[in-house]
């Protein structure tokens, strides 16, 4: 029987190096003649000025505008001309302020530009503009009200974002809420809820059409937006399991507890009841049980994973205590669960704070997807925003769904068949991940399928629905990415069930069956026999990864947010079937067009768990762990402990597996949303002393610096791609070695300048190391790499103790 071990911890080298700066100016513009552009800049100053004075305002102190750019400047030293930066809304746009004064000193200096500008300071930044415009009503609309229009009913709630000046507290944010509650009470407008953080500064009113035409033409909106829908799919069928038992364990008070934060929980189900903590609603005038059924098909995967597997072995173990926080409420009409009229961010962050602070909960699931939000290459708000700041500042592992893409009406897609048409559509701008899967410090989950039969088809010979997609191929329901600046969402995938055509009914071929192929669940209205049931949609594939978060976390529980993330996404593989589900010329042309991104990871990310060596170490694969934390501008330096017989010159597959997590702070009114960036490489070299001398600011003009070490095919997920994410991995693959050469994972820090005041002095990572030899049966790795970490050990020490007498 095969052995197996607590994974081992490795430590980093004591030497940590200032990071080597980029020896680079970036280009400038070709302006030509710079009078000429200062007058055509002034000629555009005028034009904006004065439509924005015919704009609707609240404060008539100062003008909104909009300023296009090209390259890189300091947005902050735009004041030194008049202007106050606001927000920056795309890649080469702005937001500004400027009063009265402020306009007739950037009116000054666009008009000495070119003549009398020797003196002038920051000159670049107006060399930099392309033009000055106004924030219009078409910037101002959301992709749900450009997609849907508005609401064509007499009154309609809307959801209304403001240009988030400063920071929640801050004196000019009261200023901002103040005139702008007054214009609305002016304006007749009543708000139901209002959201005030630093980032976000939102209102829910209650409007008519004349009503939101003024919001969508006033200087202080950011964002007009229907509010929230999730869209969610509850057809389900139950199933017959007369061998459950119907009393079960609870689990130790030792583990783990996990948050489902949905449409509630009926805790008298016989499978749930041993393990649940509390159910609270957060849903006024609603119990906390769950009407709808979402929430505890949810919990019921949360706790026991693979429940298919469950029935098949007669072994009912809760993984964890389960908590519920009721967040959506059942509509009468529909059947579904939906969010409440409240703002949900609200309502998020009370539920979220309460199990937190109440029972410290640091495990929450939410397979939840707001439909009206879909991720535009832009700003991450809402939902995501909220738990991206949570997460930093509690340590909270967020596992979220993609959201489901149920097809689209305008444009059609698909246009005829789900199943002629697959997989075009899972790259469709129309599928793309929803609010608030773009989150950039929770876990992200797409869906995999696994049954091809419908329920009609298991009963019925005749051909009558057929599905789109086989075994571990994406679901035809599932999102891709990417997220911010081209981080990989889904991070990670799991099964979350299949759809099927319509066969024989012509023209309902763009129909979709989920009956019999969807993921095996507890049934909320459970009777005698129907305890089970079974659901389709990614909100039941992001529980199976809590499932593996809580096992994991039950094995470590010292482990941080950051390291379940590591570990988690450290043991996943994009499966084959996913690679072959888009052809060869489709990959290929898409990574020419995409600067060499992968198109299977657009929708997979880094792919399927696999739990062989995810809890447990083994004399094959061994799994080494380290949580650290790192200044501003440095290197850190880990020596892997690898043994001979691993590094051995013989041909043999031998793997290397790095993943590494953070959890930076964020900004929503910076297109970069992240306030660090953090990074790893693997690079090999004869010594420590050697390699650094890469990394070194000191001797960066002797020395190259260096990338991994191996590149090309043998490398998964290259630099360009995994750095862009909080949480990256790549594998190597090795058929020979050499002996006598060092491996080192190194690990860089890098802030952004607006990031200075909000990060850390050293900031927390998570990096995981696997060590895999696949085809040595006599290997002894566990044993061999323990041995070596304890020579390192005892070779730190007597380096230490050398440089202690000699001082």
């Amino acid at each position: 029987m095969p052995q197996d071990y607590k994974h081992l911890p490795i430590v980093k080298e004591t030497l940590t190096n200032d990071r080597r700066t980029r020896q680079f100016n970036p280009p400038k513009p070709e302006r030509g003649n710079m009078q000429a552009h200062g007058q055509r800049l002034g000629g555009n100053l005028r034009d904006a000025v004065a439509n924005a004075r015919l704009q609707q305002r609240s404060d008539d102190s100062r003008l909104v505008l909009k300023i296009r750019y090209s390259g890189m400047f300091d947005f902050t030293k735009m004041i030194r001309h008049g202007v106050e930066f606001v927000s920056q809304e795309d890649k080469n746009i702005c937001i500004v302020f400027a009063s009265e004064k402020g306009l007739a000193e950037f009116a000054d200096h666009l008009a000495r530009l070119g003549i009398n500008d020797d003196e002038m300071t920051y000159r670049a930044i107006l060399e930099a503009l392309d033009g000055i415009d106004n924030w219009t009503k078409e910037d101002r609309q959301s992709w749900a009200i450009s997609t849907f229009g508005l609401p064509q009913t007499n009154t309609f709630k809307l959801d209304i974002e403001l240009w988030p000046i400063q920071y929640s507290q801050h004196p000019e944010r009261a200023r901002l809420i103040g005139l702008f509650d007054a214009w609305l009470k002016e304006a007749g407008i009543s708000y139901t809820d209002k959201v005030n953080l630093d980032s976000l500064l939102m209102y829910r009113v209650e409007v008519n059409e004349a009503q939101a035409n003024f919001l969508l033409s006033h200087q202080d909106v950011r964002l007009v937006d229907l509010p929230p829908r999730t869209g969610v799919d509850f057809k389900s069928l139950d199933l017959d399991i007369n061998d459950v038992p119907l009393t079960i364990p609870s689990p130790l008070d030792t583990s783990p507890k996990i948050c489902i934060l949905d449409s509630g929980i009926n805790t008298n189900h016989p499978l749930l009841k041993s393990c649940i903590g509390e159910a609270v609603s957060f849903i006024d005038g609603e119990s906390p049980e769950d009407i709808s059924g979402h929430g505890t098909a949810v919990a019921g995967i949360a706790a026991y994973g693979d429940l298919e597997a469950c029935t098949a072995s007669g072994y009912w173990q809760p993984s964890a205590w389960i908590f519920s926080g009721k967040i959506l409420k059942h509509d009468a009409q529909t059947g579904e669960p939906v969010f409440d009229v409240k703002t949900i961010e609200q309502t998020l962050d009370s539920a979220i704070q309460y199990f937190l602070q109440t029972y410290g909960c640091k495990i929450f699931n939410l397979s939840i997807g707001n439909l009206n939000a879909p991720y535009n290459n832009r700003h991450v708000r809402g939902m995501a925003y909220i738990l991206d700041q949570l997460s930093r500042k509690h340590g909270i592992l967020f596992i979220v769904s993609t959201g489901n893409f149920t097809g689209s009406t305008s444009p059609p897609v698909p246009v005829n068949s789900w199943r002629e048409e697959y997989p075009d559509y899972l790259m469709n701008s129309q599928s793309v991940i929803i609010d608030p899967a773009p989150a950039m410090n929770v876990l992200t989950v797409g869906s995999l399928a696994k049954h091809t039969a419908t329920t009609t088809a298991q009963r019925y010979p005749e051909i009558n629905e057929l599905c789109p997609a086989s075994e571990d191929q994406p679901s035809p329901f599932t999102r891709h990415g990417p997220s911010v600046r081209g981080a990989l969402k889904p991070e990670v995938v799991a099964t979350g069930g299949n759809i099927a055509t319509l066969m024989r009914r012509k023209d309902e071929q763009w129909k979709s069956v989920p009956a019999g192929l969807g993921v095996l669940t507890l049934n909320h209205n459970f009777i005698g026999k129907t305890l089970l049931s079974e659901m389709s949609g990614t909100s039941f594939a992001a529980p199976y990864i809590t499932y593996l978060a809580a096992r994991l976390s039950s094995e470590y529980p010292d482990a941080s947010a950051n390291m379940l993330r590591a570990m988690l996404v450290n043991h996943a593989t994009v499966p084959v079937n996913c690679i072959s589900t888009f052809d060869e010329a489709w990959r290929n042309q898409y990574r020419k067009e995409n600067g060499w991104r992968e198109l299977p990871r657009e929708v997979c990310g880094y792919g399927k768990i696999d739990d062989d060596v995810l809890y447990r170490s083994s004399d094959a694969a061994v799994v080494l762990m380290a949580e650290e934390s790192i200044e501003n501008n440095a290197h850190q330096f880990f020596e892997l402990p690898l043994p001979e017989d691993f590094l051995r010159s013989k041909r043999s597959t031998r793997e290397l597996k790095v993943s590494f997590a953070y959890s930076p702070p964020v900004r929503t009114t910076r297109i970069e949303y992240l306030g660090t960036r953090m990074f790893f490489r693997l690079v090999r070299g004869n010594s420590l002393s050697e390699v650094q001398k890469h990394f070194n600011h000191d001797t960066q003009d002797d020395h190259e610096p260096v990338n991994d070490s191996v590149d090309g095919d043998r490398r998964s997920v290259s630099t360009t791609i995994r750095d862009k994410g909080t949480v990256q991995a790549s594998t190597w693959t090795f058929k020979l070695l050499q002996p006598n050469t060092k491996w080192f994972v190194v690990v860089t820090r890098n802030d952004r300048d607006w990031g200075n005041a909000l990060c850390e002095q050293k900031e927390k990572y998570s990096l995981v190391v696997t060590v895999t030899d696949h085809e040595n049966i006599e290997a002894t790795l566990y044993a061999d790499i323990q041995l070596r970490l304890q020579e390192m050990a005892r070779a730190r020490e007597q380096e230490r103790e050398r440089t202690r007498l000699s001082l």
